[in-house]
């Protein structure tokens, strides 16, 4: 028999605990084994993009989590903190299920030190983001917040009665989407989503990513380019790659200067993929033409961010990915690897994050 612990984030989704209870029961746990479900409570690891104990964006009270974690064989959560002295609170942890793609709030080598695999829910949010990610196309192409925004402030208005609706609307580079070229960077589960809706909406798609071969992308409608003429050839630029180290600050002076003045940034994946410093002297001096932003070097975003300033930045708060929808797939992709774990099946390597432990 197994114990297994679930710590859910009612903290991140009210009725966390219950979604969870469905997961687990649509997964068909043996009922030989232990299911005990706990809250994570917020405590000493508050959510931050930087580092702290080989962990981040996490959150939740490490004694707390040590008290409960102690003999379970199996322990799942979204965001709770699992570091190398969580989890030696427990000798017999052999598995670290965390329902999100990227489950950085676990430290990998610590678990792959002790044996223990972290499992991952794969392309859990990618639907979610790359809705969004079109939803930032559009809003670029047409100045939806920006008109909205002028509107609600009265600055509409004052621009009326000085210029006229035929200057105002003449100040804004308007784009129609079809036939204009998207660059996606990364090619992975959200990147492929992107570039589907895309397609509908008549837009050329390319895309740099050495990590896929240039046969698939052609056979669903794309062109494999090299970074610098995936940079001067895009109308609209949208990163989907990772944060690694080829990748952090892999946007910054030069390859702004090499995009189109017209061009639009966008990002959704990790906000240290853009030097912030290079962007906002792009978009000031008009390198680039706008960007929309949904993570950030600092993440979440503070309030004295000076993109925040600027009227061609179009600011979500790392929401992209949020949704019921995104939530549950997690849960569910969680606790189908662990009941076939608990089966004495093989788990679909695919979902084992620290592959090293394999």
């Amino acid at each position: 028999m197994a114990r297994i612990l679930v710590l859910y984030d009612k903290w991140m989704r009210e009725n966390a605990q219950d979604m969870w209870r469905t997961a687990f029961e649509e997964a068909e746990i043996d009922k030989e084994h232990e299911l005990v479900f706990i809250e994570n409570i917020p405590g000493l690891y508050k959510w931050s993009s930087e580092s702290v104990d080989n962990v981040k964006e996490a959150n939740g009270n490490p004694e707390y989590i040590k008290e409960n974690i102690a003999g379970c064989e199996i322990v799942v959560s979204g965001y709770a903190p699992f570091t190398s002295e969580i989890m030696d609170a427990s000798e017999d942890l052999r598995i670290i299920g965390i329902s999100r793609g990227g489950p950085v709030n676990a430290d990998h080598d610590a678990a792959t030190e002790r044996g223990i695999r972290i499992l991952k829910a794969v392309g859990r949010n990618a639907e979610s983001v790359a809705d969004q990610t079109l939803g930032f196309i559009i809003s670029e192409s047409r100045f939806i917040s920006r008109h909205n925004h002028e509107v609600k402030t009265g600055k509409y208005f004052e621009k009326l009665e000085s210029g006229g609706r035929s200057s105002y609307l003449a100040s804004f580079n308007w784009m129609e989407l079809n036939g204009k070229t998207l660059g996606l960077i990364g090619y992975g589960q959200v990147g492929a989503r992107v570039a589907k809706r895309a397609h509908a909406f008549g837009m050329n798609v390319i895309v740099f990513d050495p990590y896929i071969d240039a046969a698939i992308l052609e056979g669903e409608g794309c062109a494999s380019v090299e970074l610098d003429n995936l940079l001067g050839d895009s109308d609209f630029i949208s990163i989907h790659a990772k944060l690694t180290p080829e990748t952090h600050h892999m946007v910054n002076d030069v390859t702004l200067a090499k995009m189109k003045k017209t061009a639009v940034l966008i990002n959704t994946a990790r906000g240290s993929i853009i030097d912030e410093d290079a962007l906002l002297r792009a978009l000031i001096n008009g390198v680039i033409a706008s960007a929309a932003m949904d993570v950030f070097e600092e993440d979440p975003i503070k309030q004295d961010n000076p993109l925040i300033q600027l009227d061609n930045v179009t600011i979500t708060p790392h929401s992209a990915g949020r949704s019921p929808d995104t939530e549950m797939r997690g849960y569910r992709q969680v606790a189908l690897q662990v009941a076939a774990y608990l089966r004495g099946e093989e788990i679909n390597p695919i979902y084992v994050s620290n592959k090293a432990v394999l």
